[in-house]
């Protein structure tokens, strides 16, 4: 095997008897006519780049050759990139909030806050203890100086009362 210079006018010759070929053979691999076109262009590129070549008695087929290596090597970096990155569900949605929940959240807060402000000074304390500082009825009892009873029909009646200023908002 013996290394020979090759002329430019060599491969483009050789490039314009077989580009059709390369081009159908790239789509069969690539699958994309665009990444086709640009990968027969790439070859073209590759074989003007060497100064000589060791087969000269088959250019087609080290044509081809490059042609299929540049084709391994575009399916590979689009396998990784594709990995990295998940393609979009049409039925995604956004994980943050929207404006308009954000708004009715928003308004919702505030009637709580308003129901929660008009109870009276016993039961609102009652509430406070048992939903934020998660107490038991014991603990409120002991810490309130009332029984049990007492904490039960004031947290009852103050849930009722929040319940039904969050669903009815006028009244």
């Amino acid at each position: 095997m013996s290394v020979i210079a090759i002329q430019h006018d060599q491969i483009a010759e050789l490039f314009l008897n077989h580009k059709e070929a390369i081009v159908d053979f790239l789509m069969q691999k690539v699958k994309c006519p665009d990444a086709a076109q640009d990968l027969s262009q790439e070859t073209y590129l590759r074989l003007l780049g060497k100064d000589s070549l060791a087969h000269t008695d088959n250019l087609t087929g080290y044509l081809f050759r490059t042609a299929e290596r540049l084709s391994i090597d575009f399916i590979r970096h689009h396998q990784r990139s594709g990995a990295k990155t998940q393609g979009l569900d049409d039925e995604l949605t956004c994980p943050l909030m929207q404006p308009e929940d954000f708004a009715i959240l928003s308004q919702q807060c505030e009637r709580l806050l308003l129901a929660i402000a008009s109870l009276s000074r016993q039961c609102r304390h009652i509430l406070l203890l048992r939903k934020i500082d998660e107490l038991t009825y014991a603990q409120i009892a002991g810490q309130l100086g009332i029984s049990e009873k007492t904490v039960q029909r004031q947290l009852v009646k103050a849930m009722l009362h929040c319940h039904q200023i969050l669903i009815d908002p006028q009244y």
